[in-house]
């Protein structure tokens, strides 16, 4: 076999190292806004820019590279979510509150509104390979594609099913027997791919009804929606550059669910 020849033992396949120690940096920018029953208006906004960079998050025993640590080092592909925007709220509805007319202001008057949205950049992602040995070291590695030109994305959120990223930005690695570079390993970043981001909002509208003078009695009603704007939340995408379905979604957050809720209170 070549591959034998490349190894510093020959003769041994699997061979793992393992240390209990990384490196790996993080900064982050934390804002926020919070509003107190404002004209009925209890609201909070808050903001995080972040950006990890590290060879690994946990330790070393997931190299991809044993001869090479800074191989790994990258935008960190579990943490680094680069924006995060939340809004929480709820807020009184004025309308017929007050009201002299009692059935507008059972029926009408008294609800309120809150929900909460969240806004998130997508994960960087690692593209994989898993096609034939170009490294020749028998385990205990794993290999990425060479990038051979950017990446480019759909403009559309049809972020076409079929195609999350243009996958003609990679190609397959070259073993070194074959005349390659890098010992076989591929020249694409593990950040290489920026993951699908989330927008989600579920808001909800409740009111009490009282029964006489008292509140002490009453009927909560509550309507409920999860995903309200029923947005489109991709979530899997497949990194494995030697499977036909290479960038294709392979999961999503789910649609729109709404929910109606209410209790009597004695």
């Amino acid at each position: 076999m070549l591959a034998n020849v490349y190894r510093q033992y020959p003769g041994y396949a699997n061979i793992n190292q393992e240390e209990n120690e990384t490196n790996f940096n993080y900064n982050s920018l934390q804002a926020g806004v919070r509003i107190e029953n404002r004209h009925g208006l209890t609201t909070q906004v808050a903001y995080t820019w972040s950006h990890l960079l590290s060879v690994v998050a946990n330790d070393l025993n997931g190299l991809s590279n044993p001869f090479n640590a800074h191989y790994d080092f990258g935008s960190d592909t579990g943490f680094d979510r680069r924006h995060i925007l939340n809004v929480s709220y709820v807020y009184a509805l004025p309308w017929y509150r007050k009201s002299s007319n009692v059935a507008a202001r059972m029926i009408v008057g008294g609800w309120s509104i809150s929900g909460i949205t969240f806004i998130e950049t997508g994960l960087p992602l690692r593209p994989a390979y898993s096609g034939s040995d170009t490294l020749g070291l028998g385990g205990g590695t794993s290999n990425r594609p060479n990038q051979v030109s950017a990446v480019t994305y759909p403009k559309k959120l049809t972020h076409d099913v079929q195609r999350w990223f243009d996958k003609a930005a990679f190609a397959n690695p070259l073993a070194p027997w074959d005349g390659g570079p890098n010992q076989g390993f591929g020249n694409a970043a593990k950040d290489a791919i920026k993951g699908p981001g989330i927008q989600n909002w579920n808001i909800s509208l409740f009111k009490s009804i009282p029964f006489g003078s008292s509140e002490r009695v009453h009927i909560d009603l509550r309507f409920e929606s999860f995903n309200t704007f029923n947005h489109a939340n991709p979530q899997g995408v497949n990194l494995n550059s030697t499977d036909s379905n290479f960038g294709t979604i392979t999961s999503d957050y789910g649609p729109r669910t709404l929910q109606l809720g209410g209790k009597f209170v004695f």
